[in-house]
């Protein structure tokens, strides 16, 4: 009989429960450390083929991401589908929040983060690594400068999303998956804002944590 342990780990090297391995990867699906990410919202595989996310300015999206084990989280990660460069102005940002809204991570402007593309995956550093505890959090993204219809950057978003929410799917209270802050004309992320303040949002734009 092995050593055997009741609790769920608090560190990389800690012992765990079978059950726990279980409940956090399952054969035959791929998981985000198969492509490199701590972890994702969803499997970029599930995103839309034909049409890509463009925010508004201003706009304060926030895309969930469940993390299941203690992490250090040095990046915040997007794929851009599409982006002809030089159209971002020096007030767009993207960070990480806790469950809780607690900023915990943000970057410099994205205008010296995101290159001119046809289609490529974007690491964007924080200026300082976080050690995350297991948890839901949110990847802020706040765009300002380029034309919200077609412009770019283009995030890649979920497959099956239209012009309702379906995506965000959830009991009363819980933690909203996909949604944006109910106030606009952002140009910087807030080192915090209330949960209840978030919105069920359409955008589905997929992101990870690396």
């Amino acid at each position: 009989v092995g050593p055997a342990t009741g609790a769920d780990p608090a560190g990389p090297d800690h012992l765990t429960r079978k059950a726990y391995v279980d409940s956090v990867a399952a054969s035959g699906t791929w998981a985000p450390s198969a492509l490199g990410f701590t972890a994702w919202s969803f499997d970029p595989a599930v995103t839309a083929a034909t049409s890509a996310q463009y925010c508004i300015n201003g706009w304060l999206y926030l895309v969930g991401v469940p993390l299941h084990a203690p992490a250090t989280v040095r990046q915040v990660v997007f794929y851009v589908a599409g982006y002809v460069g030089g159209k971002l102005s020096a007030s767009s940002y993207a960070g990480l929040y806790t469950g809780a809204g607690r900023r915990v991570g943000v970057t410099q402007s994205l205008n010296k983060l995101i290159p001119a593309t046809e289609g490529e995956t974007v690491a964007c550093s924080l200026t300082s690594a976080y050690a995350a505890e297991p948890g839901n959090y949110w990847v802020a993204l706040v765009v300002n400068g380029p034309s919200p219809s077609n412009s770019g950057p283009g995030f890649i978003r979920g497959a099956s999303i239209g012009a309702w929410p379906g995506g965000s799917a959830r009991m009363p209270g819980a933690f909203v998956r996909h949604g944006r802050l109910s106030t606009t004309g952002h140009t910087s992320l807030p080192a915090s804002f209330s949960p209840s303040s978030v919105e069920d949002d359409s955008n589905a734009i997929w992101a990870a944590l690396a």
